[in-house]
């Protein structure tokens, strides 16, 4: 609950001749801070190993590194790398959608390419995934290798007021 909502609510309390105890309050902010960080799993797609898709916590949604599985076939899209990265955030966006935020809200990317040389293919598809000019804040890393096979692999921290 934001300040000014409860200091709202003490003043009603208050005017109500009902004051609340210090103890009230701390059992009041509690809960409500109790709240907010309530844990939530995620889980539209399938998963390949013993993970969640994406945790909730609070404002934030933590996703899970997606790789380009079709989710209809379980298969990875390996027909080119632009068909395999569309792929990888069209599995983003499902598990965005599922929990109520979009590509809007996503605030950090990490990006794994088992061959730097397609960085600028990864961004000519990456670039029409997000709003333009409100891309979020984003780190590339080289790998050796990815799980089957994969080429590449996002992971996502999304926040919705």
């Amino acid at each position: 609950m934001r300040q000014r909502e409860l200091t709202s609510l003490l003043v009603i309390v208050a005017l109500m001749g009902c004051g609340p105890t210090e103890d009230d309050v701390r059992r009041f902010v509690h809960e409500e801070l109790s709240k907010a960080m309530q844990r939530t799993t995620i889980a539209p797609t399938k998963t390949i190993g013993p993970y969640s898709p994406a945790v909730r916590i609070g404002n934030f949604l933590f996703v899970s590194g997606q790789i380009g599985i079709d989710q209809n076939t379980g298969q990875l899209r390996s027909e080119s790398f632009e068909a395999e990265t569309r792929q990888v955030l069209e599995n983003v966006r499902t598990i965005l959608h599922a929990a109520g935020f979009d590509s809007s809200h996503v605030v950090s990317t990490t990006v794994f390419l088992k061959n730097m040389n397609d960085f600028e293919k990864m961004n000519r598809v990456y670039e029409n995934f997000f709003p333009a000019g409100s891309y979020p804040a984003r780190t590339t890393v080289g790998v050796s290798e990815l799980p089957r096979g994969a080429n590449m692999e996002i992971a996502v921290v999304a926040y919705k007021p």
